[in-house]
């Protein structure tokens, strides 16, 4: 039996590389303890990596320390992990969340208490995590920790730091961690059990929460890492053959950037995805959407300060035209989900709201339009590639457009019917058209139609009933005449 094998894309090379499939990277780091236990830590160092500064030779730990999560086949669970903890520092800062999430109350009569609920449960997501990602630290690690611990003994007296020698080095990686969560979980359940959380109570937990995280040096090492090669591999065949055919390396190096980001924005979709499904509270998906914004602004950052120019110096001008047609595009989808759908969560009457659908149709908005995104981009290397081979759920553009097509133009027909039968419909029967459209195809729309849609939909339902209904449908019903103009005319993809 032969052995398979298939492309991977290394962004810090630049390069392909085959990767063989046995359950493990080609590419095995050779145990550098030879199955020896090390006893004297700093002979070795010395001796075999001599010319490496002390970051460096922590580097190693933890590359060591990926390929064992890699050999546990657990590389997606440390995603995960990784993902929460992106999700709470964005929770934690983000002006945008604060912003919707006290749109509605004022400086003094701020109530914490989502906040610390949500905190509470993604606590409890991340010592889940922990459990399942914990093993015992090699021989190598642990007497690294005392070669540290010797250098910084010889450097300072013990009158100094008094209780430095009984400084414990537990076995396990997230040993003290995951004890430490658990405590913080216990203070967050007895306090969400008050009514009302004070800003001080809510900063106090999460000054704590940080300097613990900043302690375990696995945690700080994972989180400053942009890019992690084992994590952030492309395993799309059609991909990868698109970046290795490219010859300047620059450009190669800046595409295989671009589709690392933007196939990470569609892992998080369909992590967002898999969890509403499981969630009991929705509110914890909050974390995962901010993340998810983040990693939208990197991809509008990474294309407006280096792949923009990078691709200026390669390709022809129609081509370039090409590509910010598609970002632009994607920057429509953004402001869908961030300025129009996202927002709906924390409105006052928010209650009526189906959020677990709002939340989930984030992530639907958002898988759309990265496919789409990466499509446009692969097209622009090889004409031939469509997005029916890169994902099996794609729907291209064009089809979406001619759905849109159908059902405004039976949505136009319908508000025909309504003022040429007078008296047969009613206004619900309209607003019931209205409403399976929003519930079905309003995704369809670009970010200015669908904007301007929500809006003729609650000047329809606040006019119901009154005589100002006719007149705000016909507004409507010339809005949707615009649309189908445009879509005709070719403007509406």
């Amino acid at each position: 039996m032969g052995i398979e094998k298939r492309s991977v894309f290394d962004y810090n090379t630049g390069m392909e590389k085959k990767e063989v499939l046995e359950g493990k990277d080609i590419i095995e780091k050779k145990d550098v303890t030879e199955n020896k236990e090390i006893k004297d830590i700093g002979v070795f160092f010395s001796e075999q990596d001599a010319h490496l500064t002390q970051a460096q030779k922590w580097e190693q730990i933890f590359d060591a320390w990926l390929d064992k999560i890699d050999q546990k086949r657990l590389m997606f669970e440390l995603f995960e992990l990784k993902l929460w903890f992106e999700g709470m520092e964005e929770f934690f800062s983000s002006a945008y969340f604060e912003n919707l999430s006290f749109k509605y109350q004022t400086g003094d009569l701020r109530n914490y208490y989502v906040h610390l609920a949500t905190f509470s449960q993604v606590v409890g997501k991340i010592l889940s995590h922990l459990k399942n990602l914990d093993f015992e630290k090699d021989k190598l690690f642990q007497n690294f920790e005392d070669f540290i611990l010797e250098k910084l003994l010889e450097n300072y007296s013990t009158k100094t730091f008094p209780y430095l020698k009984d400084v414990y080095s537990p076995e396990s990686w997230f040993y003290e961690l995951r004890i430490f969560m658990q405590n913080l979980r216990n203070v967050l359940v007895e306090l969400i059990s008050l009514d009302t959380i004070s800003l001080k109570a809510y900063s106090s937990l999460k000054r704590l929460y940080r300097k613990e995280l900043m302690n375990n040096s696995i945690m700080i090492s994972l989180l400053k890492g942009n890019f992690i090669p084992k994590m952030d591999k492309i395993y799309q065949q059609d991909i990868c053959d698109i970046i290795t055919s490219i010859k300047d390396k620059k450009l190669k190096r800046d595409i295989g950037i671009f589709f690392i980001l933007a196939f990470r924005v569609l892992k998080i979709n369909g992590f967002i995805d898999s969890n509403i499904s499981k969630a009991k509270n929705v509110q914890i998906i909050i974390p995962l959407v901010l993340a998810l914004k983040k990693n939208f602004d990197y991809i509008f950052s990474f294309y407006d300060v280096l792949l923009k120019n990078s691709l200026g110096g390669f390709l022809e001008e129609k081509k370039c035209g090409d590509i910010d047609r598609g970002f632009m595009a994607y920057r429509f989808e953004y402001q869908k989900i961030y300025a129009g759908e996202f927002p709906y969560y924390f409105e006052a009457d928010s209650e009526k709201v189906n959020k677990r659908k709002l939340l989930k149709n984030t992530a639907v908005l958002s898988t759309l339009a990265t496919q789409q995104l990466i499509e446009s981009v692969a097209r622009i290397f090889n004409p031939e590639i469509n997005g029916e081979q890169l994902f099996g759920d794609f729907i291209p553009r064009e089809q979406m457009v001619m759905e849109l097509k159908k059902k405004l133009e039976g949505l136009y027909n319908k508000i025909n019917e309504y003022f040429s039968r007078r008296g047969e419909l009613s206004s619900a029967d309209v607003l019931f058209e209205v409403n399976l459209f929003m519930e079905n195809d309003l995704n369809y729309l670009i970010y200015k139609d669908w904007n301007d849609f929500l809006k003729f939909h609650q000047t329809l339902i606040k006019s119901d009933f009154t005589p100002e209904f006719k007149i705000n449908l016909k507004a409507f019903q010339g809005f949707i005449a615009k649309i189908l103009n445009e879509i005709k005319a070719g403007k509406a993809k």
